[in-house]
């Protein structure tokens, strides 16, 4: 006979006191997700109901949950539907650590710079490392519609075809944690590009996208790397 599925409204919290309260009730949280026992789109208990099972005021309660929201952890939705919801995993928790690091002179631009680039050439040794073809249609489709993009001068749909330009690139390893790394990585570099994003040469930008892609297309992986690390050298001068 199946075990019933367990309701993560059906799995009551222990109690927790400290003076830092909130902390201990976001650990808790984050154990449950770790031991699977809530996942992404789980809805947590009302505020009253984990105040009691965690025998804190709702105060500590309404701290815990805004500070998990920061995190990327749950979303808070209003309404009569409303709550605290488990988040999907998204690369924005990465770049708001990094922009955290950065803000406080622990990573300089020019190590995020760096560490972006040996990520990246690290991506392509994995994707064609193994013995099959690799499937680049979608990256091919991305470099078209950024050409497309790049001539019309249409600046928030380059934006967008960055970061999906990047991310196929990533998704080549099949690797979800480098897909994030790199999510991260450009969400945050294209903070800093978005007011001098209108610098970068339109046919330059087609030219280096077309060129990588063919070198890519041949399998000619040392090419590419250094057809990538020229591009990202040209953007990454503009922000200094």
């Amino acid at each position: 006979m199946v075990a019933p599925v367990q309701n993560p409204l059906e799995v009551p919290f222990k109690p927790v006191q400290s003076h830092r309260s909130f902390e201990l009730v976001c650990e808790r949280v984050r154990e449950k997700l770790l031991q699977g026992e809530l996942k992404p789109g789980d809805k947590l208990p009302p505020e009253r109901d984990l105040a009691r099972q965690f025998g804190v005021s709702r105060n500590v309660v309404r701290e815990a949950l805004r500070s998990l929201e920061i995190a990327g952890v749950v979303a808070l939705k209003k309404g009569v539907k409303g709550g605290a919801f488990i988040q999907e995993g998204a690369a924005s928790s990465i770049t708001q650590a990094l922009s955290d690091l950065i803000t406080l002179r622990a990573v300089s631009l020019r190590d995020l710079f760096e560490a972006r680039m040996m990520i990246l050439e690290m991506v392509i040794d994995r994707a064609f490392s193994g013995p099959g073809e690799v499937d680049l249609s979608r990256l091919d489709e991305v470099v078209t519609q950024t050409a497309e993009a790049a001539r019309d001068n249409a600046i928030a749909r380059r934006v967008q075809l960055a970061r999906e330009f990047y991310h196929e690139l990533a998704a080549l390893t099949g690797n979800t944690a480098i897909i994030f790394m790199v999510d991260g990585q450009t969400e945050l570099v294209q903070t800093f590009l978005r007011y001098r994003l209108g610098e970068l040469d339109a046919e330059t930008l087609i030219a280096s996208r077309e060129a990588f892609l063919g070198h890519l297309k041949v399998g000619n992986t040392d090419a590419a790397k250094a057809n990538l690390r020229e591009h990202l050298d040209r953007v990454h001068t503009n922000l200094w």
